[in-house]
C-alpha cells in the first residue's frame, strides 16, 4: 500500500494505510517512493520539452 501511495504521491493513502496496518514498512515504501517519483515526474517534463522542440 505504500508502495501505490509513494507512486502516485497521496498522502491520504498513506494515512489510510498507516490506520489499517500495526508496522510501519508501508511508511517505508512510500518514503522510498515519494522521491523518485517527484524526481522522474521533472525528468519526464523536461525529456518531452527538448523532445517537442
Amino acid at each position: 500500500m505504500g508502495l501505490m501511495a509513494g507512486s502516485t504521491t497521496d498522502p491520504p493513502a498513506l494515512a489510510y494505510s498507516n490506520s489499517v496496518s500495526p508496522n510501519n514498512k508501508q511508511a517505508v515504501a512510500y518514503a522510498t517512493v515519494y522521491p523518485l517519483t517527484m524526481f522522474l515526474r521533472v525528468l519526464t517534463a523536461q525529456v518531452l520539452m527538448i523532445i517537442a522542440l
